[in-house]
């Protein structure tokens, strides 16, 4: 009877495991992470769950109820949108996965994300996750664009989106709600990134090219940076998360692009 009931602990424990490590997003190459919740956000810092690179309210964002927990809504006013540490430190010449829940009933243009030269600039070779015609673009400066042809997400509902470039191979995937969707050629790497006059790094906005590009309106929330491919699976084990970065930052996660880049 000691046995059994023993036994019974042991598979109740690892179904415990099993389901704590299912409700967690994928960590492996994780480079940062910006929950947008109110105990991540002070003021008008924004904390990078890793430990690695924060960031700073400009203008005025408003705190809502997000996916999961808090989240940041933009207003399409392009004085008001995140701007993230360091950006000369993330390297997206190299293979990169982007992810994040967004809600949105606007056609856009609007720009998610982007690692961008100064406002007004026209440089060779920033990356700008926008929404163009209700759908999923990608723009590298000077090289062209690739868009999610067909799957629309500026429908007012929560859409876990991701983008994964691998330069080495001129790929750009899409991934809307967990599933792989359009599938791209986009040329990454052709212009070097160290010779931009000036780096930025904007969530919610790129002012180059005269803000062609857009502001994003809509909410933004738990948005992740990996310095890696994601499959499918492991983006989908992303969308199905119900506690995104579960733990606090610590020594395995608080390291640098370039130490993560070395493994």
């Amino acid at each position: 009877m000691l046995q059994k009931a023993n036994l019974l602990l042991l598979i109740l424990a690892i179904s415990l495991i099993a389901s704590n490590l299912s409700a967690q997003i994928v960590e492996d190459g994780l480079v940062s992470y910006w929950s947008f919740d109110a105990n991540n956000v002070d003021g008008k810092r924004v904390k990078d769950g890793t430990g690695n690179y924060s960031g700073t309210i400009n203008g005025s964002l408003k705190k809502v109820a997000g996916k999961i927990g808090d989240a940041l809504e933009f207003d399409g006013i392009d004085a008001n949108f995140v701007e993230i540490d360091s950006p000369e430190e993330f390297d997206f010449n190299a293979d990169f996965t982007w992810s994040a829940w967004i809600k949105t009933d606007s056609s856009g243009p609007g720009v998610i994300f982007a690692k961008t030269g100064g406002p007004g600039t026209d440089d060779k070779g920033p990356k700008t996750l926008w929404v163009r015609n209700g759908v999923l673009n990608l723009d590298t400066g000077w090289v062209g664009n690739v868009e999610d042809a067909g799957n629309n997400i500026d429908d007012n509902k929560w859409h876990h989106i991701a983008v994964v470039g691998i330069p080495e191979d001129s790929v750009v995937q899409y991934f809307v709600d967990g599933e792989e969707t359009s599938e791209g050629v986009l040329n990454l790497a052709q212009f070097p990134e160290d010779e931009w006059a000036s780096i930025h790094m904007f969530i919610g906005l790129d002012g180059r090219a005269d803000g062609e590009f857009g502001v994003f309106t809509g909410i933004i929330d738990e948005f992740s940076v990996y310095n890696r491919v994601l499959d499918e699976a492991e983006v989908n084990q992303n969308f199905s998360s119900d506690t995104g970065l579960a733990v606090e930052p610590n020594d395995k996660l608080a390291v640098t692009w370039g130490t993560l880049k070395a493994r």
